[in-house]
């Protein structure tokens, strides 16, 4: 395995971060980036506008003037033969939801040791690689973090893209496949692709990555404290997202985490995995914004003082008289649910840890996006087929589980 010499990379993705990554990879030497979109015409218009022009990153930094990347990536296709054929790692840059399309695309082209990488795969990524892959994914390398590295938005698709910050830390794991030694080393390679910021950090098991998905514990959580009592009735102005929790809401917020803590415990416990990155909401929140969050005093201060959340509101729907009612089909419920709590729900039921909090929270989001995933107290409703849980591939004990 040598370290940085000749990287190749893959990019599944056109959005916000694939465009970022594309950018920052591209400019650091010896490396071949190449993008995948099987979107539409997505893959031909980010070709064009790169005949003319460089891919232009502008990176803000706290403090310091803007710092302007161009470089290029080598190809942008939508066919997956040729956008895998001799990489060296395949990042996932893009939702969850879209990550099973292009799996299924590559499975036919992918080489022993390759590495792939969920930036972030969110929960049950490597069920879904075991599962769509097969015999293959024992020849694979499957690392997952914990979020996007940058906050990041598009100025001009394929043109340009502004990185509002960059992570100061990443964490995350990976399990190495026991049929082939990875074409690189994991963490020297994708740490010199991301740069200097952020650190990474690789330890524990997978299925840690898994329970601590902030996203998925945080946002079904927080639409139930906001709408769980809601008549019904229109409303004028948007509620805040982050820094509108109630004091309610924040408690109901450090049950759901100190319930995945517990599961992590036990987990630990009955089979030695490292659930070591397992940690509660409130101290990942203090890693992650140290110098952004004012009052540090519990999970509701934390929330409503973190000067990175400011602004940040409920996903809304207009009425039609220019009244606001809240829009149950976003993400926060759509992809938070079946590839975020679900899952984690789905591990709990399996290491027989009760989740009273998680399934309060799960059964009204389940009630609101017209699904079924827990029914009777147990994760086998009609919809658990849609969802990431390691029920959904026949997952059923903890051996099992771990892979």
């Amino acid at each position: 395995m040598s370290s940085t010499n000749n990287i190749k990379l893959l990019i599944c993705g056109s959005g916000n971060g694939a465009h970022a990554f594309a950018g920052i990879a591209s400019s650091h030497p010896g490396t071949e980036v190449r993008v995948l979109s099987l979107y539409q015409d997505e893959a031909e218009r980010w070709s064009k506008a790169l005949e003319t022009a460089d891919l232009e990153i502008t990176c803000n930094r706290r403090d310091q003037e803007p710092s302007v990347i161009r470089s290029k990536p080598a190809l942008i296709t939508k066919n997956p033969e040729d956008a895998v054929r001799g990489v060296d790692i395949i990042a996932f840059v893009l939702p969850a939801f879209a990550h099973q399309v292009f799996l299924e695309a590559l499975k036919p082209y992918i080489e022993p040791g390759v590495i792939i990488v969920g930036l972030p795969g969110a929960s049950g990524l490597e069920f879904q690689v075991r599962g769509i892959l097969g015999d293959k994914a024992n020849t694979c390398t499957v690392m997952n973090f914990e979020s996007l590295p940058w906050a990041c938005r598009l100025g001009e698709f394929g043109r340009k893209c502004d990185v509002l910050g960059t992570k100061e830390t990443l964490v995350g794991a990976m399990q190495v496949g026991s049929g082939a030694v990875p074409k690189k080393d994991p963490v020297t390679s994708l740490q010199y692709l991301l740069g200097e910021l952020p650190r990474l950090t690789v330890s524990g098991h997978l299925i840690g990555v898994s329970l601590m998905n902030p996203n998925a514990c945080s946002h079904p959580a927080i639409m139930y404290g906001e709408w769980v009592g809601w008549d019904g009735t229109p409303l004028e102005q948007t509620p805040m997202f982050y820094t509108g929790v109630t004091e309610e809401t924040g408690e109901l917020l450090t049950s759901v985490s100190s319930e995945v803590v517990q599961l992590g415990k036990v987990i630990a416990e009955k089979t030695g995995a490292d659930m070591a990155q397992v940690v509660p909401m409130l101290e990942w929140d203090l890693r992650c914004y140290p110098g952004d969050i004012a009052d540090k005093t519990n999970q509701c201060t934390a929330l409503r003082t973190n000067a990175a959340y400011q602004g940040l509101k409920h996903p809304m729907k207009e009425t039609g008289d220019g009244k606001l009612v809240p829009d149950f089909h976003h993400r926060y419920l759509t992809e938070d649910i079946p590839y975020g709590l679900s899952v984690i729900r789905g591990i709990a039921e399996i290491a027989g840890v009760k989740t009273p909090n998680i399934d309060k929270v799960l059964i009204w989001a389940q009630e609101r996006v017209g699904k079924k995933y827990l029914e009777n107290g147990e994760l086998k409703g009609s919809d658990v087929t849609t969802t990431r849980a390691p029920q959904r591939y026949g997952l059923f004990t903890l051996k099992e589980v771990l892979g």
